[in-house]
């Protein structure tokens, strides 16, 4: 009698795959406990956060593996993906996006946030005139509100895009730079139509080069507090990645790469806790924009999140990713206090900067 397809031999390899499988399902739990763990308690939660898409791939490709094999054994990854359902909707936008007009409708406040990359483009050798790209996609549309991370004050190309913002658009603006000298200097820029009353930078530890600027912003006869942030992002200097680019993946190197990031999750998570003590100080509506080098299953993201209506959970519609990279990712954000309404939220795949700018429109109740 010849045995039927659902009962396979169990061969060696599929014992194997077996563990694999586990391996992977006891993983992709913990990395759900990310946006409720603190990477100062426990880092190595935080990094399996990190890899919360790529445990989710692989738990699938289980899935894919067991149908031929073993149909029962699909339940294994199929649990841990139900149990994990409220990680998968960090990522996914399930709203009817509403379509974006071409100009902010009357009444409502249109931001931008945008990681500019110092205005050099995914290639440097191309000398691309980035900020007159940049300065396109204003024209295109028209935002009342822009905030720039890496934004860059050099003394031989400053002039373009600050000339357009100033000159046709009347933008009123507040720069702090966090590198370089008088001239030639990089850090974060708040652009307003409206006035700017107030600004200053937010004491978010010395951590890195990167931190927080506020501008209070004068609107329709209202105070409102825009934040721009640049939080802690994986770093090695120049002798470092010479050493890790030389010769072949080794077990020093991956581990060198883990503690790497370890620390910026960490500097995050302290970045995070003094943002949020001004943020809870503050007595205007405000809008928090930037690039938190994290992703939408992270502690320091939903924990600066906690309480704040994020644009894109709001309006979005499918898997969007910020961030051009081998593997893409999500992390850069536009977060509103609950005084606001989102009505739409999109962002533009255009490839001037490793980061893709957001635009979204807002309406103060």
């Amino acid at each position: 009698m010849k045995p039927s397809k659902n009962n396979k031999r169990f061969t060696l390899f599929d014992k194997i795959v077996l563990g694999l499988n586990i391996f992977v399902v006891v993983a992709l739990l913990l990395s759900y406990l990310s946006p409720v763990t603190d990477p100062r308690d426990y880092d190595f939660i935080a990094l399996l956060g990190f890899g919360y898409l790529y445990l989710a791939f692989g738990s699938l490709l289980f899935i894919f593996y067991w149908a031929f094999r073993k149909p029962i054994f699909i339940l294994i990854s199929l649990l841990s993906f139900l149990l994990g359902y409220s990680s998968m909707m960090h990522y996914f936008g399930f709203r009817s996006n509403t379509v974006q007009p071409q100009t902010a409708a009357p009444g409502t406040l249109r931001v931008m946030q945008y990681n500019v990359h110092k205005f050099e483009g995914l290639e440097r050798y191309l000398d691309m005139p980035i900020q007159n790209e940049v300065g396109d996609i204003i024209t295109n549309h028209e935002p009342d509100i822009i905030t720039m991370v890496e934004f860059a004050k050099v003394r031989k190309n400053t002039d373009t895009l600050l000339t357009l913002l100033k000159t046709k658009y009347n933008m009123n603006y507040y720069f702090h730079s966090f590198l370089g000298g008088k001239l030639d200097s990089m850090g974060n820029a708040i652009f307003s139509k409206y006035p700017i009353v107030k600004s200053g930078v937010v004491d978010t530890t010395a951590f890195q080069n990167t931190k927080v600027i506020f501008a209070d912003v004068l609107y329709n006869k209202k105070t409102i507090r825009i934040y721009s942030l640049h939080l802690a992002a994986v770093t090695m200097n120049d002798k470092q990645k010479k050493r890790f680019l030389k010769g072949s993946l080794s077990f020093e190197k991956l581990f060198f790469i883990k503690d790497r990031v370890s620390s910026a999750n960490v500097f995050r998570s302290f970045q995070v806790d003094k943002l949020k003590r001004h943020m809870h100080d503050c007595p205007y509506p405000y809008i928090v924009t930037g690039d938190f080098n994290d992703t939408p299953n992270s502690f320091s993201v939903n924990e600066l999140g906690d309480g704040l209506k994020n644009a894109f959970l709001e309006k979005a519609s499918g898997f969007q990713t910020t961030y051009y990279s081998l593997f893409p990712l999500q992390i850069d954000y536009i977060m509103v206090s609950p005084q606001f309404d989102v009505l739409n939220y999109k962002t533009i795949d255009k490839k001037m900067s490793d980061h893709k700018p957001l635009i979204c429109d807002l309406k103060l109740n």
